[in-house]
This record gives structure tokens, sequence and C-alpha cells, in this order.
């Protein structure tokens, strides 16, 4: 009694082709040629499912691709030393376009520019806004401490009177000593001071005028030698002395005394002093 067992290979590739097996002798060789047809089928459903074991078995490489600097993202494959990258992936990540076409993938990226890929760094928070710290004001050099000179002018009115205020007597003062001969004209201004050859023979550190009770002061000055010039407003003339003696009196025709008698003190000055620059001019002698 012959028992067989029919069956049909539903995969593409068999074509046809049936398994027949067969337990008696007597169909050995016709076994055989079945046989071999469903191994050839066999080969033919195993060799593509091996190709694409292999493939999804391709080691995927650890390295990251960069175009200009920009980060590739996506899958990138090492087959045998070269990498792989899709396309799909590029125009992702470089904010391209794609397309397919027949046999044809096109692919369009924007001009790019080069970067350096920084990894994120973690950034501090913000710190609070601090108002600004108030800045000690800028250090100022003391002043220099300065003297001072004052003093009252008089003349010699006469014998019932005696002594008056000489209002209106011009005073200079000038750095160093200085001198004008009596035979030398003499000019000042507010400025400067001297002879009708040099009027600006001295210039003048300070300037003033005595007030009706013959009362001048003159401010500020830096310590120092000075000469204090006098010109009187109610005398002229030139005493033999500075400690006048109405009887021993000189040649009151010298130039430099003709619009007024002229006298010289000379002055040190000191910081934080005022120095005493009285003056009595004595009589006028050119009558």
């Amino acid at each position: 009694m012959l028992k067989l067992l029919h069956t049909r290979n539903p995969q593409q590739g068999l074509a046809n082709c049936d398994a027949l097996v067969v337990v008696t002798p007597a169909k050995r060789g016709e076994s055989t040629m079945r046989f071999t047809c469903f191994a050839f089928a066999l080969v033919l459903l195993t060799v593509p499912a091996v190709a694409q074991e292999k493939k999804d078995a391709a080691p995927q490489s650890p390295t990251t691709v960069l175009i200009n600097g920009q980060l590739i993202k996506g899958k990138v494959l090492d087959i045998d030393g070269k990498h792989f990258v899709a396309v799909e992936d590029l125009a992702q990540s470089l904010r391209g376009t794609i397309a397919y076409g027949d046999g044809q993938i096109a692919l369009t990226l924007p001009q790019l520019s080069s970067t350096t890929a920084q990894p994120p760094s973690l950034q501090p928070p913000p710190a609070a806004a601090q108002p600004p710290s108030p800045q000690p004001p800028p250090a100022t050099a003391p002043p220099t401490e300065t003297g001072h000179v004052k003093g009252t002018l008089t003349y010699f009115f006469d014998f019932h009177v005696g002594n008056k205020p000489d209002s209106g007597t011009k005073v200079w003062l000038v750095k160093g000593r200085a001198e004008i001969p009596a035979d030398q004209i003499f000019v000042g201004s507010g400025t400067a001071l001297g002879t009708s050859g040099n009027p600006e023979q001295y210039n003048a550190i300070k300037y003033s005028i005595a007030d009706e009770n013959g009362n001048f002061e003159l401010l500020d000055i830096p310590p120092g030698q000075y000469t204090l010039i006098m010109q009187s407003a109610h005398t002229k003339g030139t005493l033999n002395e500075k400690k006048w003696n109405f009887f021993g009196r000189g040649n009151g025709r010298n130039p430099r005394d003709s619009s007024g008698r002229v006298e010289f003190l000379n002055l040190l000055i000191k910081a934080g002093e005022t120095a005493d620059a009285s003056k009595d001019f004595g009589p006028n002698i050119d009558m």
C-alpha cells in the first residue's frame, strides 16, 4: 500500500514545483528529482533574507559627520572602511530639499556658512543686576596756603592838622626786587610798571588803589619775596631819607617823583600771614 504526502509551497520561487515524499523504493528516482527542486527553491528564499540580515547587521559608526561645522543627524554606516550617510539625513540636517525621479535623486542645499561646532555648555544664570557702587569724589590737591598784604597810607598835611589819608595812592606788587632810579620818569598801569623808556619793566602781580581812608589790601599772594611799589596821590618831590625831615628835604624836581612820590618796600610773604605795609609819605615839598 502506497501513501503519498503532497504539499505546495506558497512562496514565490517554487514555481509549481511539488515536494513529494515517497516511501516506496519504486518511486526513489522521482522523489530525488522533487527534493532537488525543493532545495533550489529554499535557496532562492534564503539568499535575500541573508542579504537583508547582513545589511541590518552592518556596523553603525560612532563617527559624527560635520559639513561646514554643521552636525548631520542620523545614522552613519561603516562598511569596509567607508562611511555612508542617507541623503534624507543630509537634506533634513542642512535644511535642503530632496526630490525623487526616475532613477534619480535631486538634493538641493542652501549656501552653507562655515561655523565651528561647539558642544553645548552650561551657562551660569545671569547675576542679578547690582546698582553701581558710589564712586568717591576725585582727589584734589589741597590749595596752597597764601599770604596777604594790607596797609594804611598817609601824608603830612600841615602842623595844625597833621597827617591825612593818602587816598587815591596807587599800589603795585611785583615778584622779587624792584627799583627805579630817581632820574627816570616813572610810568605804571594796572598790569605793569617801569620807566618811560621801558614801561613794562616789571609785571604787576597785584594792583590796588587806596580808598578814602588810605587803606588797601592785596589778597591770595603765594609765599615768596616781593617788592611793594607805591605812588602817592598827594605828595611830590624826593626826600633825602625814608624817615622824612621837613627841613632836610632834597631836590623835589627829580623826574621819578614829579607826578607823585614813589616809595619801594621789600616784603617777605609767608603762608597764612598778613604783612603790614602801612606808609606815611611825609610832606609835599613840590610847591
